[in-house]
C-alpha cells in the first residue's frame, strides 16, 4: 500500500509548527520576550527571504528561511537571536533613520544589534557561538558583526581595518563586557567604512558580511505597531533594551550629579537646519529699524500738594529751602521705543542616552545663548537653569534618566505664559501624563521637536510635536557613493 506523499502546503506548515515549538522551547517563562512571540499571530517558514522578516497583513507573522534556520540555528537559542534581531530592527525604526538605506548602513545596524544581544545574554553558554559562525574575526567589516575571539573576559581585538577600527570594537564589545561602556553610533561606524572604501575600493558584494533580518521593509514596523496586541508588548522590550542602542529608553534615574562634556563644532548643513528651526520659535530681533507704534512710558507729569515718595526732586528742594508741600505727580506718555525681543525657550536632555552627542549639540546651541536669542533648560528627570558660563565650560547637571513629565509640568508653569518651546532630544522621552496633555492643548502650546540623526525616536513625542525635524548627521556629510 502506497503512503500517500505529503503536499508542500502541509510539510510547510510542519516546519513552520516545529520553529514555533523551538522558539517557545528556548525562551524562559514569564519573559517579555515570551510575551512577544506568544502575541504575534504566528511562524511561518519562508525561502523568499534570507533569513527571517515580519509579514505585513492585517495581524503580522514571522518568516522564518528553514534553510538558514537548519545551517545556523542549531541550538533553540541561536533560533531566538535570529528573531530577537529582526524584532530589535523594528523597535529601532532602522528603515525611517536615514532617507536611502545603503548596504553600509545595514552593517552599522547589524553591528549595533549583534552587539547589543551578545552583551545581554553573554552570561548563559547556549547563546554564545550564533554570531562567531556567520562571519570571520579576521575580515572587515565582518569583525564589526561579531564578539572577538576571547571575548568577554580575553578579548583578542584583530589589527585589520583601518584607523579606529580597533576602538569602536572595543565600545561594541568592551573587555568584561562592563555595563556601563557605551556603544559607538551608527554614524561612527558609517565613517569607518567610508574610511575603509576610500582606501581600500571596497564594494558590496552579497552575502559579504552575512546581515540577519529585513533591511529593505519600511512597512514591517508601521504594521506591528498598528497591530494593538502587538504595540504595547512591544514598547516594553524597547523599554528593556541597552539604553546605549541609541537611546530608546527612558529611565527614572537617581540623583542630580554634574558632569562635564566638551564642546565641539558642528557642520555648517547642520547649524542651517537647526537655525530654520529655532527661528520658528524666536520673536522680533533687537534693532532700530523696527518699533511699536504708540507705547506708554512712565514720565513726570504735573505739580499738586499730594505726597509722591518717587519724586526724586523732592530731597533736592527741601536742600534749597524751597517749599516742601509741592510734589512732582506720576504719568504716562506714548512714545515710540525699541522692541524688546523674545527669546526662545530650549529644553535640551542631557540624560544618559544623549551622551555622545551632547559635545556637538552643545556646540550647536552655545552661539544663540551667547547672542542673548535663547534661553536653555537641561533635563534629564529634573529640569534645571543652564547658564551661559556653564555651558561654555560643558558642565551639566543630570540624573541620568528621561521624564517628558518634569518639562511639560516646568513650561505650564511658567509666567508669563510660554507660547512655544523647543526640545532638543533624542525622543526617548516617555509618555505624557493624560492631565498634562490636556493642560498642553487647551494653553495651545506649540512644541518643536528637534531630533538628531544618530539617536532619533519620533514616538513618544508625536502626540504633542507641533513641528518634528531630524537634523542632518553631527559628524559630517553622506558620503557621495552612499556609504
Amino acid at each position: 500500500m502506497k503512503v500517500p506523499r505529503k503536499s508542500a502546503s502541509f510539510r510547510q506548515d510542519d516546519e513552520s509548527a516545529r520553529l514555533a515549538a523551538r522558539l517557545v522551547g528556548c525562551v524562559p517563562s514569564a519573559t517579555i520576550e515570551m510575551e512577544t512571540l506568544c502575541r504575534l499571530a504566528g511562524v511561518k517558514v519562508s525561502r523568499a527571504i534570507p533569513t527571517a522578516a515580519v509579514e505585513c497583513l492585517r495581524r503580522p507573522r514571522l518568516l522564518i528561511n528553514p534553510d538558514f534556520a537548519a545551517k545556523y540555528c542549531q541550538r533553540d537559542q541561536h533560533l531566538f537571536l535570529l528573531v530577537m534581531h529582526e524584532l530589535w530592527h523594528i523597535i529601532l525604526a532602522h528603515t525611517r533613520l536615514y532617507p536611502r538605506v545603503t548596504p553600509a548602513h545595514n552593517v552599522a545596524f547589524d553591528a549595533i544589534i549583534n552587539a547589543g544581544l551578545a552583551r545581554q545574554y553573554y552570561g548563559t553558554p547556549e547563546f554564545r557561538g550564533f554570531f562567531e559562525a556567520l562571519n570571520p574575526e579576521d575580515k572587515f567589516p565582518s569583525m564589526l558583526l561579531r564578539p572577538p575571539v576571547g571575548w568577554p573576559q580575553n578579548p583578542v581585538y584583530p589589527d585589520g581595518g583601518p584607523a579606529g577600527t580597533r576602538q569602536i570594537l572595543e565600545r561594541l564589545y568592551p573587555r568584561g563586557n562592563v555595563r556601563n561602556a557605551s556603544m559607538p553610533f551608527y554614524e561612527e561606524i558609517l565613517q569607518l567604512l567610508r574610511q575603509y572604501a576610500e582606501e581600500n575600493g571596497w564594494v558590496w558584494v552579497e552575502g559579504e558580511p552575512v546581515l540577519l533580518g529585513d533591511h529593505s521593509n519600511p512597512d514591517a514596523e508601521a504594521a506591528v505597531f498598528a497591530d494593538p496586541l502587538l504595540s504595547d508588548t512591544m514598547r516594553r522590550v524597547a523599554s528593556r533594551m541597552p539604553s546605549q542602542l541609541g537611546g530608546h529608553k527612558p529611565g527614572r534615574g537617581g540623583t542630580a550629579n554634574d558632569q562635564t562634556t566638551e564642546v565641539t563644532v558642528t557642520p555648517e548643513h547642520t547649524r542651517r537646519a537647526f537655525s530654520n528651526v529655532l527661528r520658528r520659535c524666536l520673536g522680533p530681533r533687537m534693532g532700530g529699524e523696527r518699533r511699536r507704534q504708540r507705547t506708554p512710558v512712565p514720565s513726570p507729569g504735573g505739580t499738586s500738594v499730594l505726597p509722591n515718595p518717587r519724586d526724586r526732586l523732592s530731597p533736592a528742594r527741601r536742600r534749597l529751602g524751597m517749599p516742601a508741600t509741592i510734589w512732582v505727580q506720576p504719568s504716562t506718555v506714548k512714545a515710540r521705543v525699541p522692541e524688546v525681543p523674545r527669546k526662545a525657550n530650549v529644553y535640551l536632555d542631557v540624560s544618559g542616552s544623549m551622551a555622545q552627542v551632547l559635545p556637538h549639540l552643545l556646540g550647536l546651541i552655545l552661539p544663540y545663548v551667547a547672542a542673548g536669542q535663547a534661553d536653555i533648560f537641561q533635563f534629564s528627570t529634573v529640569v534645571e537653569p543652564l547658564p551661559l558660563a556653564r555651558l561654555q565650560s560643558g558642565r551639566l547637571r543630570t540624573t541620568g534618566g528621561t521624564d517628558i513629565n518634569c518639562v511639560m509640568r516646568h513650561v505650564l508653569e511658567q509666567k508669563p505664559q510660554v507660547p512655544k518651546v523647543l526640545l532638543l532630544t533624542d525622543g526617548a522621552v516617555g509618555a505624557l501624563a493624560s492631565e498634562l496633555f490636556e493642560r498642553v492643548r487647551d494653553q495651545n502650546l506649540r512644541i518643536y521637536v528637534v531630533l538628531p540623526a544618530e539617536a532619533a525616536w519620533e514616538d513618544d513625542l508625536r502626540p504633542i510635536a507641533t513641528y518634528m525635524t531630524i537634523l542632518p548627521p553631527l559628524w559630517g556629510v553622506q558620503h557621495p557613493l552612499g556609504l
